[in-house]
């Protein structure tokens, strides 16, 4: 299993540099009260008009006391477009935890105005965890130079055992020449039992090659 996820990885990463030299990477920054994080999500064809894809997604966590709480995820997953915006995916999971080879499905919805993503899937182990991620996204024209924007991403990560990681991320801001910035506010809930853990401050959000 270690070999076929590395070969996985290697395929998964040339892949990442085809599409990051074909089309523009949305990244953003995050600086809360109490920890940052640096978040990179997209999905993308492969070609116009191709039914094969690739989503990506790069989420690092750092706190600014204690280091134990720092935390990462790398999603990289190939689709295919079975049926308009609903997407079969596969591919693997690097986290603190290790490698994880992955499955699931998408729907994505990309707009003029809106994005809209959800997407469920299970990690492919012995005791398999599973996730859904959902992401709701609407920048409306303001005037000729400033449009609004606006950014939920959900997560609920569980096991068998019950919820292991869940997370509001709500981002309210402006976007001005290509550049997004405002207000931020992340919810996070660990564990089977949680209580809600508050990190609020400012984002800068930017498409880069």
């Amino acid at each position: 299993m270690k070999q076929v996820n590395t070969l996985l990885v290697i395929a998964l990463l040339v892949i990442t540099g085809s599409v990051a030299k074909a089309q523009p990477i949305p990244v953003e920054l995050m600086m809360g009260d109490k920890y940052g994080t640096v978040n990179l999500t997209f999905s993308k064809s492969l070609k116009p008009n191709s039914k094969l894809g690739f989503f990506h997604m790069n989420t690092v966590q750092f706190d600014y006391k204690e280091e134990y709480k720092n935390s990462f995820i790398l999603q990289d997953l190939l689709y295919y477009e079975a049926v308009k915006n609903f997407h079969l995916a596969g591919g693997v999971v690097f986290s603190k935890a290790g490698f994880n080879t992955t499955a699931g499905i998408q729907y994505v919805y990309a707009g003029s105005k809106t994005f809209f993503l959800f997407a469920p899937r299970i990690n492919l182990e012995s005791n398999p965890s599973y996730d859904f991620m959902t992401i709701l996204q609407y920048k409306p024209q303001l005037n000729d130079r400033v449009k609004l924007f606006t950014r939920v991403q959900l997560l609920n990560l569980f096991d068998d055992g019950g919820n292991i990681k869940s997370y509001q991320w709500l981002r309210l801001g402006l976007e001005v020449k290509g550049i997004q910035f405002g207000l931020a506010a992340d919810f996070d809930e660990y564990g089977p039992h949680p209580s809600v853990e508050s990190n609020v401050g400012l984002f800068i959000r930017k498409e880069i090659f």
